[in-house]
């Protein structure tokens, strides 16, 4: 007769007690049958499915050990951690209570994943502000300054209009816009007016060796480039 799957019964189970008990605890907790010290430990641990009322594995909030210990699992607070060697790593955890197909996530500065939506067909993955963001390969960041102005990452080309006062068009830090290219082209009618136009650098930057370049004439237009040092120009058409 097979050994029931089960605890013993009072009552039921006389003299087959510890056949069944051994069965049940050798399901999953090693036994070798000699004194040795790793008898009792599990050898395999099987959870049951959860159901709509328990779920089949809960933590308890508690304290983080003092020295972090290998193969380690703890719960404090609102973190999971594990210790895959000897430094404890936070489990990354994302809410996907509003997620979408195709959708991103990154860490964020306090460590937690952000998800970042699915983009639009075309577009490309770019940086603005430090912060992953979606963006058009193909069309150009364009805005018009009246006033003086410090480029940023999502500009691209810049419109100069300097019909109420001078304008400098400021490059930013060289060293943050590697392979970053942007268009300024002055616009308003320099014959009406005596205000200029000015490409300025940031900190000891320079402009094909300068420190500054100025468009002179309604629609003059630079391309300069940064290589991660200092600004090149690429190319620029100056009206007679």
């Amino acid at each position: 007769m097979a050994v029931p799957q089960r605890l013993p019964i009072v009552g039921q189970d006389d003299g087959t007690w510890g056949d069944i008990i051994r069965q049940f605890l050798m399901k999953e907790h090693y036994n070798d049958d000699t004194d040795n010290p790793d008898n009792g430990g599990h050898q395999n641990v099987t959870i049951r499915p959860g159901t709509t009322s328990a779920a089949p594995l809960t933590f308890s909030s508690g304290s983080l050990l003092t020295t972090p210990a290998s193969g380690s699992v703890e719960f404090n607070s609102s973190d999971l951690y594990f210790t895959p060697s000897t430094t404890r790593k936070k489990v990354a955890i994302y809410d996907d209570s509003s997620g979408a197909t195709g959708d991103t996530y990154y860490r964020d500065s306090s460590g937690n994943f952000v998800r970042l939506g699915i983009g639009s067909s075309g577009q490309t993955l770019q940086v603005a502000s430090g912060q992953p963001a979606w963006g058009n390969s193909m069309n150009f960041g364009c805005s018009t300054q009246t006033s003086s102005y410090t480029l940023t990452q999502t500009d691209t080309v810049m419109l100069a209009d300097a019909s109420s006062s001078n304008i400098t068009i400021t490059l930013p830090a060289a060293s943050s816009f590697g392979g970053h290219r942007f268009y300024i082209k002055r616009i308003d009618d320099d014959t009406l007016s005596i205000n200029t136009v000015t490409i300025g650098r940031t900190s000891s930057d320079t402009i094909d060796g300068a420190t500054s370049y100025a468009l002179g004439k309604q629609y003059d237009v630079v391309e300069v480039v940064s290589n991660g040092s200092n600004w090149f120009i690429l190319s620029s058409v100056t009206h007679p």
